[in-house]
């Protein structure tokens, strides 16, 4: 979501009015956001308008310019025909050439409390978001001035709909939202009068087309850690699925140390490309709080009613981790772990078995004995203690239960919570029961056990079994219940367990 690598590149050769013909320069124009991969947008989105500016050595004192990007239905522009149904344009400082700061609303309320960028810092790189005209107030609620020039860049937040409720008059200006329709995007760099109500002088315009409607194939996953990440995006690259890596709008770090967030916008934008389309979702990593997967592209399915469409396939890593680090009586290897799905209907998946049951669990440890195939069996030493590692999907509350909250995020009412083992023998039925929690606890870095990540779809399970147990063969039948505690359809998992 934040790391932009394609762009397209646009020249733009220009003689600026605003030089003297001695001092004539060229200027060139280069488009990285909307990347091509990302021109096809949800219906409603906001979207980011981002590029560079190359002045060719001189000074955005030297040769001032302004940026204004409208937006029109192809269709029409094709037969010659422009009535933009968006126009947004940057207003410079005459005398330094860029976007003045008086014209940077540093105090936003509807920042994140964490964000910690100082004014100094902000100023090289504010998000357009954050513009309006310091003489009128009132004007940055005005989406037609949402557009930044620096010294060598330019952006421009174009809304779409999803976020016309949230500080700005969205509604007073624009008559429908950006949906279902094949748009162009046509940029226009300005040199004279930037004053919002007068075109000023047009150098050149350069066009791109963008998609309003809904993306085919998208992943959910989290981004973290960058092993997991580099997993998914190799498994989406593969089958041409849809990883969001544009910067959603309320999201930036372009050129900032750290990232301005403004959550309201961001999310719901964020949220919206989650209600269409097939959605291939990773369950790997994924905590109950400050994680989008969770409270805002997962909240907002639940919302909307579908976790359990068909349209949303669950995958996991089959043997419980993107790799793992094995004894074996030649030394150590390394397991690679794939991504595969869930059978539609299916809640549960066992992953691996371990013989050990170290306090703090890491996957970068090496493991000692594992069987990476429950369901064909499963041998343990007797005395040694038995640790199940597995995988549970989200499951559907009903609607009252998924809570929308005032920023952004969803309260999800209900999962899978815990799970209950019988283990039973043909003989004697049932030898012992427990009954586990769904949750992993884990930490990344081997130095550091204070950093715990909490994963509320995977568990980590162990067993220190009875003796009567010992020398039996039994099945191990397993049950999940939901927060009501009632049992979870298609939890239901048995597997051979022999303690030898």
């Amino acid at each position: 979501m934040c790391r932009t690598k394609t762009f397209i590149k646009i020249t733009v050769s220009l003689f600026l009015l605003c030089c003297t013909a001695s001092q004539a320069s060229a200027v060139t124009v280069s488009f990285t956001n909307p990347t091509i991969d990302e021109q096809v947008l949800g219906a409603g989105r906001d979207f980011y308008i981002i590029g560079t500016i190359d002045r060719e050595g001189k000074k955005a004192s030297e040769c001032p310019i302004d940026i204004k990007i409208e937006v029109a239905i192809t269709g029409e522009v094709r037969e010659g025909i422009i009535e933009p149904v968006r126009t947004v344009r940057s207003r410079v400082d005459r005398t330094t050439g860029v976007t003045p700061e008086r014209d940077i609303f540093f105090n936003y309320g509807g920042k994140a409390p964490w964000v910690s960028l100082s004014r100094e810092e902000l100023a090289k790189s504010p998000p357009p978001d954050l513009i309006f005209h310091h003489e009128n107030p009132k004007s940055f609620y005005d989406p037609r001035i949402k557009a930044v020039v620096t010294e060598n860049s330019f952006a421009v937040l174009v809304q779409g709909g999803c976020t016309k409720n949230f500080d700005t008059d969205y509604r007073e200006i624009y008559k429908e939202d950006l949906e279902w329709k094949l748009y162009r995007v046509l940029l226009t760099v300005m040199s004279g009068d930037i004053a919002l109500e007068e075109h000023g002088v047009a150098l050149n315009n350069h066009s791109f087309d963008i998609m309003f409607g809904s993306v085919q194939e998208k992943i959910l996953a989290r981004f973290s850690p960058s092993v997991h990440m580099a997993k998914v995006e190799k498994f989406a690259n593969e089958r041409g699925i849809r990883v969001y890596k544009d910067l959603f709008p309320g999201y930036w770090n372009v050129g900032l140390p750290s990232t301005y967030e403004i959550p309201l916008r961001w999310r719901d934008n964020d949220g919206l490309e989650y209600i269409s389309g097939k959605i291939h979702a990773i369950m790997y990593n994924i905590p109950l709080e400050q994680c989008a997967s969770q409270t805002v592209e997962i909240g907002r399915i639940a919302f909307e009613g579908f976790i359990e469409s068909e349209e949303i396939v669950y995958y996991y890593y089959d043997i419980g981790e993107p790799s793992l680090n094995i004894k074996t009586f030649h030394g150590e290897e390394e397991k690679e772990g794939k991504i595969i799905a869930f059978d539609h209907g299916d809640r549960l998946q066992f992953t691996r078995a371990e013989f050990s049951n170290n306090q703090n669990y890491s996957p970068c440890r090496v493991i000692d004995g594992v069987d990476t195939n429950v369901y064909n069996a499963v041998a343990v030493d007797r005395g040694n203690p038995l640790t199940l590692y597995g995988v549970v999907t989200p499951i559907q509350p009903l609607l009252s239960k998924v809570i929308p909250n005032d920023d952004g995020t969803f309260t999800v009412g209900n999962r899978i919570a815990k799970l209950r083992y019988n283990f039973v023998n043909m003989i004697e039925g049932t030898l012992y029961s427990d009954e586990k929690t769904v949750l992993l606890e884990r930490f990344f870095d081997p130095k550091d056990v204070t950093q715990i990540n909490k994963s509320i779809y995977e568990f980590r399970h162990s067993f220190q079994l009875p003796k009567k147990m010992d020398g039996k063969i039994v099945t191990v039948e397993v049950k999940g219940y939901d927060l009501n505690e009632e049992i979870v359809d298609g939890t239901e998992e048995k597997f051979y367990l022999w303690i030898r």
